[in-house]
C-alpha cells in the first residue's frame, strides 16, 4: 500500500508539472498575449472572450476629394507610383487621373499594410484597388441595384410639377403621370385648384440612393370632381399598358389631336366659304391653326399609303390605321425624316410639319379622319379605345390591382419614420435632380374660385398633352 500510494502522488506531481508547463508555452498566434494573460479571459461561462489585441487590426480611412488631388498623393504611402502607373493602363474602363474633386473614397488597411481602396465614380459604380498575394489588382464593381415600389400623393394649387415637387418627387415622374391620362384630361387646360393625385411607382435605388423611376405601377387623378385610375398590366412577354379598374383600356387608339395647336381656325362642315375660291365647298376635316415648322404626329399606328403633292392640298401625307380609318394630313410644310409610301409608323411619331402649301392662306393642318372611306368629325366622334384586358387575363388583373388600390389609399397619409424616403449614403451621391419646368401643366384660374363649367384659359407656354 505504501508502494502504490507513492505512485499516485509521484503521478500527481508530475500531471501537475506539466499542466503548468504547457500553460506557460504560447500559441504562435498568440505571440502578442502575455502569458499571465492566458488565465485571465475566462468569462463567467468559462468561454474564451478574444481580445482585439491579439489579433490583426483593420482601420478604414474614408474622405474626399479635393480639388489637385491626384491618385499618387492619395495612395503614395501605400502604393509605388510605377504600380499606380501600370494600374491606370490596365484600367481602360476608367482612368486613374479622371478622379474628380468631391467624390468619396476608402482606404482600407490591415495592420499598417494596405488592403484596398475604393472610389466612388457614380452612385452605380465604384473604382477598386486590391492587394492580393503580393500584387495590386484594380477592377470597376457595379453597385447592386433593386427596385421598390412607393407611394405618393399631392394635391395641385399652382401646376401639376409644382404638386409633384411637394409630394418629395421628380418633375419626370410629373410627365409619366400626364402621359398616362393624356386621353382624358387636357393638361394644358383641364387643372384645377384642388385636383388631387395619387400614385405608385417603381423607385430604383443603389443601397440607398434614388437612381431614378421605374414604371407607374398605379395612377388615381381627380380632375374637376371626376376619378380617373390607371394599373398597370403586362403579359408574360413584357407588352403591357394601363387599363382602369375594370380593364378596359385607358390609351386609345388615336389621340385627341396630331399636334400643339393654337386654336381651330376651321371645323368640319359641309358648306364653307373658301377663303381662297371664294365658293361654298365641304370643308370635311379639322384646320388646326399652328406656328410654321409646328412637328405633326401620326395620331395612331399604322402604315404610310401616300407622300405627296398636289395644288389643292399642297404636301400630304395618309396613313392607313386598320381595315376601318384612315387620316389625311395636309399643307405640310415638309416630311419628317424617313417618311415614304409603305413606312410603319407609331402613335405619336413626327410625320411632317405645319406649312401653307397648296390651297392655304396661313400655316395650320388640315386633318381629316376616314371611316370606311367616309369622312368623320374627328370632334364628335366618340373615342376609339384600344383592346381591353383579355376574358382569361381579368382573374390575374384583379388580383394585381387590389394591393395597389390599398397602396394608393394610404398613399395621402402620413409617412412614419421608417417609411421617409432614405437619405443618400455618406459615399455615394445621388444624381443631380432635373430643373423643374414651372411653365408645364400650369393652372389658367380666373381671379374667382372657377366652377366646373368655366372655361380654362389656354396657355401659350405649355406643352402638349397627347
Amino acid at each position: 500500500m505504501p508502494r502504490m500510494g507513492a505512485a499516485l502522488f509521484a503521478t500527481c506531481v508530475i500531471g501537475a508539472f506539466f499542466f503548468v508547463v504547457a500553460a506557460m508555452q504560447q500559441d504562435p498566434e498568440d505571440a502578442s498575449c502575455p502569458p499571465t494573460e492566458l488565465f485571465t479571459k475566462i468569462s463567467p461561462d468559462g468561454l474564451f472572450e478574444p481580445d482585439a489585441s491579439c489579433g490583426p487590426t483593420e482601420q478604414v480611412t474614408e474622405g474626399v476629394i479635393a480639388p489637385g488631388d491626384t491618385m499618387a498623393a492619395i495612395l503614395g504611402r501605400h502604393i509605388d507610383p510605377a504600380d499606380l502607373k501600370r494600374l491606370s493602363k490596365e484600367s481602360r474602363e476608367f482612368r486613374l487621373s479622371r478622379i474628380q474633386a468631391g467624390q468619396s473614397y476608402r482606404i482600407t488597411t490591415r495592420d499598417g499594410e494596405f488592403v484596398s481602396f475604393e472610389y466612388v465614380i457614380s452612385p452605380v459604380e465604384r473604382l477598386v484597388i486590391r492587394a492580393e498575394r503580393g500584387e495590386y489588382l484594380i477592377d470597376i464593381e457595379a453597385e447592386p441595384q433593386h427596385f421598390r415600389a412607393e407611394a405618393a400623393s399631392g394635391t395641385i394649387e399652382q401646376n401639376l410639377f409644382e404638386a409633384v415637387k411637394k409630394a418629395g418627387e421628380d418633375a419626370e415622374l410629373a410627365v409619366s403621370l400626364a402621359d398616362i391620362f393624356a386621353w382624358d384630361i387636357d393638361f394644358c387646360k383641364d387643372l384645377r385648384r384642388g385636383d388631387t393625385f395619387k400614385v405608385v411607382v417603381e423607385k430604383r435605388y443603389a443601397g440607398d440612393v434614388f437612381l431614378g423611376y421605374g414604371r407607374i405601377l398605379a395612377a388615381e387623378f381627380t380632375n374637376q370632381g371626376k376619378t380617373s385610375r390607371a394599373f398597370h398590366f403586362a403579359e408574360k412577354s413584357g407588352k403591357g399598358g394601363y387599363f382602369d379598374e375594370k380593364g378596359q383600356a385607358l390609351r386609345k387608339a388615336f389621340l385627341r389631336a396630331p399636334l400643339s395647336f393654337r386654336r381651330i381656325s376651321s371645323g368640319f362642315t359641309h358648306s364653307r366659304l373658301h377663303p381662297i375660291l371664294h365658293v361654298r365647298k365641304p370643308h370635311l376635316g379639322v384646320d388646326y391653326a399652328a406656328p410654321a415648322g409646328t412637328p405633326v404626329w401620326s395620331v395612331g399606328n399604322g402604315v404610310v399609303v401616300e407622300k405627296g403633292y398636289n395644288h389643292a392640298a399642297g404636301n400630304y401625307v395618309t396613313v392607313k390605321h386598320n381595315q376601318t380609318y384612315t387620316t389625311r394630313y395636309n399643307h405640310f410644310s415638309g416630311f419628317a425624316k424617313g417618311i415614304a409610301k409603305g413606312k410603319a409608323v407609331r402613335q405619336g411619331d413626327v410625320i411632317g410639319y405645319v406649312g401653307s402649301t397648296g390651297y392655304a392662306t396661313g400655316p395650320h393642318l388640315d386633318f381629316r379622319m376616314y371611316k370606311n372611306g367616309q369622312a368623320i368629325n374627328i370632334l364628335e366622334n366618340p373615342k376609339i379605345t384600344a383592346d381591353p384586358v383579355p376574358a382569361g387575363k381579368m382573374a390575374a388583373f384583379k388580383a394585381q390591382v387590389e394591393p395597389l388600390l390599398a397602396m394608393m389609399q394610404d398613399a395621402a397619409k402620413p409617412k412614419s419614420v421608417a417609411q421617409a424616403k432614405p437619405e443618400p449614403r455618406p459615399d455615394t451621391f445621388a444624381p443631380p435632380r432635373a430643373p423643374d419646368p414651372v411653365e408645364l401643366f400650369t393652372l389658367h384660374l380666373p381671379p374667382e374660385a372657377p366652377t366646373a363649367q368655366a372655361a380654362p384659359r389656354p396657355s401659350n407656354t405649355a406643352l402638349p398633352a397627347g
